[in-house]
């Protein structure tokens, strides 16, 4: 492992100008409350187009079809996202309401990439494409799109141009769509070839590369490619994304073939439509829904049963592709976290968990430059840091054995223990910093767990955090013979005794404290109580998110503001969206993401410390009078590393001791950088002989 540190002696300060106006940037969509909350959670979201209901089913088969797919997504463990445009609002996951409404309503224009502009701005209702969708997906970062089948050159297309507009948005996205190839009505030789021009990766999927047609498991095609089940079509898109190809995958997934139409009959079928459909001057974007109507008269529904068949098989497997795509992005940021950022890793969406902190807004904050303290802090507070979070117990078991069975045999491993919990391990490391002027508000068992995770920093924890009878709150991790970890459990419970009488019984602390540090373990009631508290004291408080679910717990209470906080992307994303609901799309670049984000929370944050994995630290200063100012903290590696579950939470109590040490920001950033990498370099989660002269020495004032 590798851990990115350097550089902390030359500050890379950008005054960067934020949007210019907020407004003018939203983006042009809105969600549904059920994504909106996958976004804020970072579930896999897998979207749906509704051609299909509009234009590709009768009523009521298409009303039925569509929410027994988003029934199969939602069972498959990810979100459905069916996009529509209704009264111009291009919506991104529609209610049963919706749906409803769609599958019965006159009119609805087919919306692809010249439609949607149009459509938008006479606030008309549109049916999605798949061109449509694609560009919807790309605009709220929906990597899995799944339909029924994608359009293409349509067959004598070598004189009538006629080419959907499906390729050219495939051939200029990142979009992977799940598919049962392409529709059998059209020129599939030609289609492959048009798409091997416009560099798409076209896969089949399954043991074979034969390529299918819609309506039938063979087309007489090969695909140049085949993956053998969801986590390797999952692993392309990753790789795709990885090398910033900006082209699309096509996963191309056969009929079942017990649902499969004959091939004879179906292509009779479909000559015929065609023929009529050519006699009656039929062309453009009403080619498709007239022959899939007229075949389906002409099978005597048989070919729109296959179809209804096809497209929920398409919803397994492409609800799969995005739980597994959803697996290896989460591995990404698991590999980058608690600062021991990876060797290569570039990519600046890729945050950590790692840094983290928080602090309520406090007079003499508002326009700190590297030459001043960050904060003004009252030093007659000259208690104990107070320290409110949770503590627990982590074991680690290391399987021996090359092979793991999970049939219920026993596996030779090497277990491992240390005192765990954000708030513990940071009351620890600040604890051992500050010479014992630390006290941890928990809430520990009266058990052999709780007695150990006392014994670890006698002192530490507050008399009366011990429950009668309660079980030390314990974290477990299986890990392979690599060091992969395979499965985590933990229990928790206990973490809600973190209760507001316990904080009440200690008010004498809290008071004297020169500032509070909370993790988001504690219950949101406890939370409130303390921050309420911190405010009327004029009392400093560190917020550590802990993770994307809790980030948002200092924003609920619109009365609270918090002077430091370092969310990672997910977390940052989460705080923006529940402050603003109805956020853009994917930007441009990621520094313009971390502005955009940041330029909201910063309403309620006085400085953001964002990490960015191996492209360092930015921490946003909030300024009344202008646009905020982000300053820029390269990393360099670190080899040897021991161990990185503490490495995060020493970070912050690096850059807590300095802002207590009334240091400028350019040094609270060094210290921090150094606690945690005495953490990197130890076994422990939090070094024993961690001391002030060891993160911050003459050498480096």
């Amino acid at each position: 492992m590798a851990y990115r540190l350097k550089g902390i002696s030359k500050l890379v300060q950008r005054n960067l100008g934020f949007l210019r106006n907020y407004s003018e940037s939203r983006h042009p969509f809105v969600y549904s409350k059920e994504v909106s909350r996958a976004k804020s959670e970072n579930m896999p979201i897998v979207a749906l187009e509704s051609t299909i209901i509009t234009h590709g089913m009768p009523y009521p088969q298409n009303l039925e079809t569509a929410l027994e797919v988003e029934n199969i997504i939602r069972q498959r463990g990810a979100v459905p996202a069916t996009v529509a445009i209704l009264k111009g609002q291009l919506t991104v996951g529609l209610t049963e309401d919706q749906l409803r409404y769609l599958a019965q309503a006159k009119g609805v224009i087919k919306a692809s990439r010249r439609d949607l502009a149009y459509i938008a701005a006479a606030k008309l209702d549109g049916a999605t494409t798949v061109a449509g969708t694609i560009i919807a997906s790309e605009l709220a970062d929906i990597p899995v799109f799944v339909t029924g089948g994608i359009g293409g050159v349509h067959r004598e297309g070598e004189s009538t141009l006629d080419i959907s507009a499906d390729l050219n948005e495939l051939g200029r996205s990142k979009t992977l769509v799940v598919c049962s190839g392409i529709k059998s009505i059209l020129d599939i030789g030609r289609t492959l070839e048009y798409l091997e021009t416009q560099g798409v990766c076209v896969c089949s999927f399954g043991e074979s590369n034969e390529f299918p047609a819609f309506y039938t498991v063979r087309s007489g095609h090969r695909a140049p490619y085949n993956v053998a089940d969801a986590k390797h079509a999952a692993r392309i898109l990753h790789e795709s994304h990885r090398f910033h190809l900006n082209s699309g995958v096509v996963i191309a997934v056969p009929v079942p073939r017990r649902d499969a139409m004959d091939e004879k009959v179906i292509e009779e079928a479909i000559n015929s439509a065609l023929t009529d459909a050519k006699r009656k001057g039929i062309r453009g974007k009403e080619v498709t829904p007239y022959i899939l109507s007229n075949v389906s008269e002409a099978t005597s529904g048989t070919s729109l049963e296959t179809n209804i068949a096809l497209i929920k098989n398409n919803a397994r497997v492409g609800a799969d592709i995005a739980v597994e795509f959803k697996k290896l992005k989460n591995a990404d940021n698991v590999n980058d976290s608690n600062i021991g950022f990876r060797k290569g890793a570039e990519n600046i969406s890729n945050f950590t968990r790692t840094f983290h902190t928080s602090s309520n807004t406090r007079s003499g904050a508002e326009n700190c430059g590297d030459d001043t303290p960050m904060l003004a802090l009252d030093m007659k507070a000259d208690g104990d840091v107070l320290v409110i979070g949770g503590a627990n117990v982590d074991r680690t078991y290391r399987v021996s054995e090359d092979t793991i069975q999970l049939d219920g045999s026993t596996h030779a491993c090497v277990m491992d223990q240390c005192g765990g919990g954000v708030g513990r391990n940071m009351a620890e490391a600040l604890w051992r910093l500050r010479g014992g002027r630390t006290k941890l508000l928990t809430a520990i068992g009266d058990d052999a767990d709780g007695k150990y995770l006392e014994e670890i920093a006698p002192g530490l924890i507050l008399n009366g955090c011990v429950v009668k009878n309660g079980r030390t709150p314990t974290y477990a991790a299986v890990m392979d013979s690599r060091g992969e970890c395979l499965l985590g459990l933990g229990d928790m419970a206990l973490h809600n005794d973190i209760t507001v009488d316990r904080v009440n019984n200690n008010m004498t602390v809290l008071e004297k404290a020169p500032l509070v540090v909370l993790d988001g373990n504690v219950p949101q009631i406890t939370m409130d109580h303390v921050l309420e508290q911190c405010q009327r004291l004029r009392k400093p408080v560190f917020f550590e998110p802990t993770d994307r679910r809790k980030a948002t717990k200092i924003l609920q209470n619109n009365e609270n503001t918090v002077a430091f906080s370092s969310p990672n992307v997910a977390e940052l994303k989460a705080m923006a969206t529940f402050l603003e609901p109805n956020l853009r799309g994917p930007l441009t670049s990621d520094l313009e993401e971390i502005k955009l984000l940041s330029k909201i929370v910063a309403k309620r944050v006085q400085y953001l410390i964002v990490t960015a994995g191996s492209k360092g630290v930015f921490i946003v200063n909030k300024n009344i009078t202008k646009e905020p100012l982000i300053s820029h903290f390269p990393v360099d590696y670190i080899q040897n590393v021991e161990n990185v579950s503490g490495a995060g939470d020493c970070f912050s109590s690096g850059f807590v001791l300095g802002v207590l040490l009334g240091l400028r920001k350019s040094l609270c950033i060094r210290i921090a950088f150094e606690t945690a990498k005495a953490a990197l370099l130890c076994k422990k989660t939090v070094p024993q002989n961690l001391n002030v002269r060891l993160v911050y020495p003459k050498s480096i004032k």
